[in-house]
């Protein structure tokens, strides 16, 4: 039988060892999917610039920052917050089953989606699962301008209300 010493001094070993080889995976991971979204990241925070300069009240877009999760899939949750009205646009980048990495979409409404994905259903480089929509992680130029105008019509459609509403007195 081992002393208790070596088997401590083993078990403590093997457990750096997994624990070296999963903050690798994941470090690689997030960098996959930091690559994957950046298209994406980088429309957002075009459009975050000028909601933030002087003298803008039109709201902001915050969560724009891609974060690893538990499951070991990235996430970004832009949060669009205009002056009366609030939308969250979620992206997600990991593996589907099977191997092949994805961007998954949800908080776009059908219009949108049927940009990304013309008629039901399934095609060679994305699919719809019930309100996502998942795409092959090559088609992130798409989905940023796609993403464009979901946040461009979202801020000036409030304007477009607002001065509407106020004409109608």
């Amino acid at each position: 039988m081992p002393r208790a010493i070596d088997v401590k001094d083993r078990f403590r070993a093997r457990l750096q060892e997994a624990d070296a080889r999963s903050n690798d995976f994941r470090k690689k991971l997030l960098e996959e999917g930091t690559r994957a979204l950046q298209p994406v990241m980088g429309v957002l925070n075009l459009m975050a610039e000028v909601l933030n300069e002087e003298d803008n009240v039109h709201g902001s877009i915050t969560g724009l920052e891609a974060k690893i999760d538990q499951d070991n899939f990235i996430s970004l949750c832009a949060q669009l917050r205009g002056t009366e009205a609030e939308q969250k646009i979620k992206i997600t980048y990991g593996p589907e089953l099977g191997g092949s990495n994805f961007i998954s979409v949800s908080g776009l409404n059908q219009r949108y989606n049927e940009r990304l994905m013309p008629g039901a259903g399934r095609c060679a480089s994305g699919r719809t699962v019930g309100s996502d929509i998942q795409l092959d992680e090559h088609r992130g130029d798409e989905l940023a301008e796609v993403v464009r105008e979901v946040v461009e019509d979202f801020y000036a459609a409030q304007i477009e209300q607002r001065s509407h509403f106020a004409f109608a007195r």
